[in-house]
């Protein structure tokens, strides 16, 4: 595998991605909405965490269809604990999935989204290609592939980091508290300037919220266009290690 340390940039065409985290249940009425507007996705699974954790059987069927990414064992917030328990839940985590799936796990995303220097080192070290965060911005561009940035979340959330990621992507702050009316915002104006969209969040949170309505029409809005690329998260660093991007 290529090692993606340096700066690597995408054309001006849109690539689409989307990426879900912990394992829920939940993730398998995602996965047939993701299969029904033919738009690819990323699940980042721990070993266990929650009560309606995915069986493993689950797992290798989604595989089939979607990639899988790792999110620790035990879905731990890794800048809490000593190094050494954050470095068997990077790589006990890989082996773990690797194991159940028979094949290589290319990505990593950081439980709660806390991660530091030390531990995105941890990361590169354990053989992940990148790793994911809960940062939004970086469209266009991967400076730093351990510490890759989001476009927007499946929830409203906080309305401050919300407002923060409206005025950095130059959207309508009228769209700080819904996020499918700011998802559908820069969607459209990354039509026209290209980068790679990267919609993310929990299939358990859009059921508690109930918002599988509000995904629809955002999968809809974003799906089947010409000139935009679906891709999973892992694809698009292996494209871009190829020089194909």
């Amino acid at each position: 595998m290529a090692d993606h340390r340096g700066e690597i940039s995408v054309s001006t065409q849109l690539i689409v991605t989307t990426s879900w985290d912990d394992g829920s249940t939940y993730d398998l009425q995602l996965a047939g909405l993701l299969d029904s507007y033919g738009i690819k996705g990323t699940f980042y699974i721990p070993r266990s965490y929650r009560d309606d954790q995915l069986k493993e059987g689950d797992i290798r069927e989604l595989d089939k269809r979607f990639e899988i990414g790792c999110h620790t064992l035990d879905h731990v917030d890794l800048t809490a604990v000593p190094f050494e328990k954050a470095a068997g839940e990077i790589e006990g985590s890989k082996s773990y999935l690797e194991s159940l799936l028979g094949h290589k796990v290319a990505m990593f995303s950081y439980p709660k989204g806390r991660y530091n220097r030390n531990i995105k080192d941890l990361v590169r070290r354990s053989g992940f290609v990148a790793a994911r965060t809960c940062d939004y911005g970086g469209s266009g561009s991967f400076e730093d592939p351990y510490g890759w940035k989001v476009s927007v979340q499946t929830t409203n959330g906080s309305p401050r980091i919300a407002l923060i990621s409206c005025i950095s992507a130059g959207i309508p702050v009228a769209s700080v508290f819904d996020w499918e009316t700011r998802a559908k915002h820069l969607f459209d104006r990354m039509l026209e300037s290209g980068g790679v969209y990267h919609l993310w969040g929990h299939s358990w949170e859009i059921e508690k919220g109930n918002c599988w309505g509000k995904l629809e029409r955002v999968l809809s809005h974003i799906s089947g266009r010409q000139g935009v690329e679906y891709m999973t998260n892992g694809d698009i660093f292996m494209r871009a290690g190829e020089g194909t991007l």
